[in-house]
């Protein structure tokens, strides 16, 4: 027999045992019949998406937060209307001081519509009504400020009281008024000036030069009180001081002659009223 056949026949049988050989890698591995069967796998369950953006907590300081920004925007908005009214007072304020009382009386009804009425707006109000010679219901609404107020608040009010008995002719009452308003403030330069220039026609020498001066003192040198110290020295013979306050204010001929007219009537007044002192 050849050395070829007999090759071709080994190859043969040596494939026909190696197939049984690689088929047996191949399978599945079989548990022997008394083996414990092996442990299951754990079962993976797949994680739950996360629904809620935000924990309990952060919704409590988004909350907080919100409420935060709610009480500045509201604290923003009470700043801001308080500034617009306090800017409506100062205009009032400004027209009463340019004599332009009614103007501003058609602006505290606005006002007043707008924002309601307030102790500052009623007290520009009497200061208007009494500036247009309303006197009664001027002095009705200074009267209302001094119900349940207290003493600290009601200087000014007691002056318009006292501006009011002025217009009206009754100096006693303005006296008595324009005393009350410097007890409760002893700064009131106004009142000063009025209480002085009462005094004054009144005939009360002393406490009118004092009050004049206190009031003089107080302004440096207003050129309305020192005109009131001129007709003060005018009426009661103290020509050098009268004289020289016309220097220092540069009066006119016209002037000087107005105010010696004015202190000559006063004079007859006293000699009408036998009250010169």
């Amino acid at each position: 027999m050849s050395s070829r056949l007999i090759s071709g026949q080994f190859g043969r049988q040596l494939a026909t045992l190696a197939l049984p050989v690689i088929l047996a890698a191949c399978a599945t591995p079989q548990r022997a019949p008394n083996a414990p069967a092996p442990a299951p796998e754990p079962a993976v369950t797949p994680s739950a998406p996360n629904i809620s953006a935000t924990s309990p907590t952060q919704d409590a300081l988004i909350q907080a937060e919100r409420q935060e920004l709610e009480r500045e925007d509201e604290e923003a908005r009470k700043a801001r209307a308080e500034r617009e009214k306090n800017l409506h007072l100062k205009l009032v304020q400004t027209m009463i001081e340019q004599d332009n009382a009614y103007a501003a009386l058609a602006h505290l009804d606005a006002y007043d519509q707008k924002w309601g009425s307030d102790r500052q707006s009623k007290q520009l109000r009497a200061d208007s009504l009494r500036k247009t010679s309303q006197l009664d219901q001027a002095e009705l609404v200074y009267k209302s400020l001094l119900s349940g107020q207290g003493q600290q608040k009601s200087g000014p009010v007691w002056y318009g009281l006292g501006k009011v008995a002025i217009e009206r002719g009754d100096l006693k009452t303005a006296a008595t008024r324009l005393e009350k308003s410097i007890q409760v403030d002893p700064l009131n330069i106004n009142a000063y000036s009025d209480l002085g220039l009462v005094y004054l026609l009144e005939g009360q020498k002393e406490p009118s030069y004092n009050t004049l001066m206190k009031a003089n003192q107080l302004a440096s040198g207003d050129s309305k009180i020192m005109a009131n110290l001129a007709l003060w020295g005018l009426v009661f013979d103290d020509f050098n001081m009268a004289m020289d306050i016309a220097d220092r204010l540069q009066w006119s001929d016209n002037t000087r002659n107005q105010v010696m007219s004015q202190a000559n009537s006063i004079k007859r007044r006293f000699d009408a009223k036998g009250n010169s002192q």
